[in-house]
């Protein structure tokens, strides 16, 4: 479905915006620590001449807050669709402490590079608060999204991040069954519908008692198929609320079938309410096998021994 596109598409530019953060931040990184990189021979020259050119023509290394700013642009970037999981845990005093922390290690750090413990040490000591002042912006970055996208005391059951798009088509063909549905989305009710389009691979409907199995669903298959001149065998558990609606609904609709159907109903429980049937009568039996079926399921019903 379109919006589910949409999502996937601005999902995908997040996490390019992301890389280009991550990227700003790995060029900032190997320009002002290249003596330690140089040291343990982990230049390329490749790498170099790209990064003596972006300089040459941009300045974009002239200070180290250029590329700060940079990668804190993009990860900002990055951080405005972002979607997660929420929690109460989440506030905006937590969010600032983080934001704080993160904007010192990844600004203020420039110092460790001036102390006195060697180039490998001070490398160490710049990339590890870098890396961590990045990692602190980027959580509070998404933090702070989701609390400005979601205010955890408008939808405090949570039922809002829990919904999704249904289908909303309406799709049909001369065997399907289609139910309409209302989901909640966005903030609204919707109106959908559960398309089945080939009802001949058989439906379970699973439900607890009263939870409205028939009145959403049965009832529907028993008038849309009526509707559609197919003929209907119908277990009537709670009879006559089925056999009812079947009734009256087939006289409504008997102008939908080319020859007209009888209804009938077989009640063991209540005979004086029933149709005769003779199940072994000779017009229903073909060959001897069927004889051998119906005597054997007769005599069966009377008495499991017998058999």
């Amino acid at each position: 479905m379109q919006n589910e596109d949409d999502l996937r598409g601005l999902a995908k530019t997040m996490d390019l915006m992301r890389a280009i953060a991550i990227l700003f931040t790995a060029m900032h990184a190997y320009w002002f620590c290249y003596a330690a990189f140089r040291d343990r021979q982990l230049t390329l020259e490749v790498v170099d001449t790209i990064l003596l050119n972006f300089d040459r023509s941009t300045g974009l290394f002239a200070s180290p807050l250029w590329t700060k700013l940079f990668a804190t642009a993009f990860l900002s970037l990055s951080c405005l669709g972002t979607k997660g999981v929420r929690t109460e845990r989440i506030t905006w005093p937590r969010v600032g402490a983080v934001a704080a922390a993160g904007t010192l290690l990844f600004f203020l750090n420039g110092w460790t590079l001036r102390l006195p413990i060697g180039t490998d040490a001070c490398a160490g000591l710049y990339l590890t608060a870098l890396a961590a002042g990045f990692v602190c912006l980027l959580m509070a970055g998404s933090w702070a999204s989701r609390l400005l996208k979601n205010n955890l005391m408008d939808d405090v059951f949570n039922v809002e991040n829990e919904s999704f798009m249904q289908e909303t088509r309406l799709m049909t063909n001369e065997y399907s069954v289609n139910l309409p549905t209302r989901f909640y989305y966005r903030k609204k009710w919707q109106s959908g519908w559960i398309n089945v389009v080939n009802p001949f691979r058989a439906t379970m409907v699973l439900g607890t008692p009263g939870s409205g199995k028939s009145y959403a669903i049965v009832n529907n298959y028993i008038k849309q198929q009526i509707e559609k001149a197919f003929a209907m065998y119908i277990y009537d558990y709670k009879f006559p609320d089925l056999s009812e609606i079947a009734y009256n609904h087939l006289r409504q609709h008997l102008d939908a079938y080319p020859v007209k159907p009888q209804f009938f109903v077989i009640n063991f429980d209540d005979p004086r309410r029933s149709h005769r049937c003779n199940p072994i009568h000779p017009d229903f039996m073909t060959d001897i096998s069927d004889a051998y079926e119906a005597a054997y399921t007769i005599m069966l019903n009377l008495n499991k021994s017998w058999v």
